[in-house]
């Protein structure tokens, strides 16, 4: 059966026992009124534009994400895929890369839905959801199921490789905007979505160690209760713009949080539980500055594996709609982004 006939009837059979899930960014047909949701979408350039460019002197490759070094298996793929396809053959990428989901190289992305997802940028879980009223809210009392990587988020391995061991930063002028500036009406909304829009950069290491997490849009803040749009949000207008919530039976802003903040549902020894995470600066970014912009250059691997002539590592890049978000909402279907990622010798 293909993935989308098995996912309609996982949306009706929700539906039916009264349960919602979460958003997507693209352009498709909605039938339902709920807070947290997720729709059929096409995963290509009509949805989300990625482009990744990387520094000349640097060899990159993108694969599926694995806990296996996967090095030697990106070579053989190579060696049997231009075997196969004398007249258009492949080999590690320079410069830039426009992301094509039909690609051989990234088809394993092909079925990508944004949605069902809340995360610290590691480990990602599809929460069991309440409705009240036009809203929704996190039922923690109730098991989470584990989201499924480039099925409910975007996650990949970038590998890189040079002829000397050097530093890989991902640089100030990445991106990730909406392809048209929000605004206040119906139309406009939708492209607020990227407000709830994370990334995050993982480590190589066994520990997995979170390089950043990047909040590209704090500029932007959904009042789930008056349904006002507000943008173009400053230093002294961050703070105190949280998402609904139930509170004692009654939906209200989280006053506690800001767009700058980080709040999210992760499961700690079977208890379900809410955190929240500032940026900081360091490992959790906001770009502040309302360009989109990640604004400083962040070091995020070395390459300190050795093959033949080439130096090589690589990180994992996960980018998911963050539900526990403001912006991840009913209004904000139909929503479009542009992603830039810039990597480049420290």
């Amino acid at each position: 059966m293909k993935k989308r006939a098995k996912l309609k009837r996982k949306t009706i059979g929700k539906i039916v026992k009264n349960l919602i899930v979460l958003v997507t960014l693209a352009i498709v047909t909605f039938v339902g009124i709920f807070a947290w949701f997720k729709l059929d979408q096409e995963a290509d350039s009509s949805g989300i534009n990625i482009v990744s460019k990387v520094n000349e002197n640097l060899e990159f490759f993108i694969v599926a994400p694995s806990n296996e070094d996967q090095y030697s298996a990106i070579n053989t793929w190579l060696s049997t895929y231009n075997t196969n396809h004398p007249t258009a053959t492949k080999d590690w990428h320079k410069g830039s890369l426009t992301f094509d989901f039909s690609d051989a190289e990234l088809k394993f992305m092909e079925d990508l839905f944004l949605c069902e997802t809340t995360s610290d940028g590691k480990a990602f879980y599809i929460p069991k959801l309440v409705q009240n009223g036009a809203n929704a809210y996190v039922d923690a009392t109730e098991a989470f199921s584990d989201a499924v990587a480039n099925e409910n988020y975007m996650s990949f391995d970038i590998y890189f490789r040079s002829n000397v061991s050097c530093t890989i930063s991902l640089m100030s002028d990445s991106k990730i905007e909406p392809t048209a500036a929000p605004a206040n009406t119906d139309a406009g909304k939708k492209n607020a979505a990227v407000g709830a829009v994370r990334m995050a950069v993982v480590g190589s290491d066994a520990n997995s160690t979170r390089e950043l997490l990047w909040i590209p849009a704090p500029c932007v803040w959904y009042n789930g209760l008056t349904k006002d749009l507000s943008t173009g949000l400053t230093s002294s207008t961050f703070a105190g713009k949280g998402p609904v919530y139930n509170n004692n039976g009654t939906m209200a802003l989280r006053t506690d949080e800001g767009t700058t903040d980080h709040a999210y549902y992760t499961v700690v020894n079977n208890a379900n539980t809410r955190q929240k995470e500032s940026a900081n600066g360091t490992s959790i970014i906001a770009s502040t500055s309302g360009d989109y912009q990640l604004g400083k250059d962040v070091s995020v691997v070395s390459l300190s594996n050795h093959d033949g002539e080439y130096y090589y590592n690589h990180v994992r890049v996960n980018l998911w709609v963050e539900g526990e978000d403001a912006e991840a909402r009913l209004d904000m279907v139909g929503g479009k982004f542009n992603m830039f990622l810039d990597f480049d010798i420290a």
